[in-house]
């Protein structure tokens, strides 16, 4: 089940859209009144998505999707507004925010925008993923290239045996070869 997290100041307002978000069969994670307490409960419950007011007191809707999304606390963020602005939506957009909701909310909005919402996060968590491991193996490669090069030089062997050596020792070992490159290079550069 989708769990959602509910923040706006007014709590007639947030009452109305947790019937509402219930009545279409979600959970609610939790509620917040300003974005202080929106960060918090994302951190206590981690909610698949967040339904945010923008225009809060001290701490603004804006400003709670920015944290919580820099801190992946959440799958994804819909802001909810009674404005119609471009420039919040342009800065809503380059945070990460993936829905947009305008007051008064029509529940057969709500549905759409949410599963458009957590779809589109998704795949930009997908993205991210992806992003990171061939990040890491790129690292990798290069820790091993600057290993064997080192290794071969400092035996007075050739590139290809040196790969084979630290290969076989990361298979004896049970270790990626990229753990017994940086571990080699570690020891190289202790002394």
């Amino acid at each position: 089940m989708i769990r959602i997290a509910v923040v706006d100041d007014e709590p007639i307002t947030r009452m109305d859209i947790c019937g509402m978000l219930r009545e279409l069969g979600y959970e609610i994670a939790g509620e917040a009144g300003d974005g202080f307490d929106a960060v918090a409960l994302c951190r206590q419950t981690h909610p698949d998505a967040v339904l945010m007011d923008v225009k809060m007191p001290v701490f603004d809707g804006l400003s709670a999707a920015q944290t919580i999304l820099e801190e992946d606390l959440a799958g994804c963020v819909v802001l909810l507004t009674a404005f119609s602005d471009e420039e919040i939506v342009e800065k809503a957009g380059r945070i990460g925010v993936t829905g947009y909701l305008m007051k008064p909310v029509e529940q057969g909005r709500v549905r759409p925008v949410i599963e458009l919402a957590i779809a589109q996060s998704r795949r930009l968590q997908e993205s991210r993923r992806e992003t990171k491991e061939a990040q890491k193996k790129l690292d990798d490669s290069r820790v091993i290239s600057r290993a064997v090069g080192l290794y071969a030089k400092k035996q007075g062997i050739t590139e290809a045996d040196a790969y084979t050596v630290l290969r076989s020792t990361a298979m004896d070992k049970r270790l990626p070869m990229a753990v017994i490159a940086q571990a080699f290079l570690d020891q190289e550069a202790q002394g």
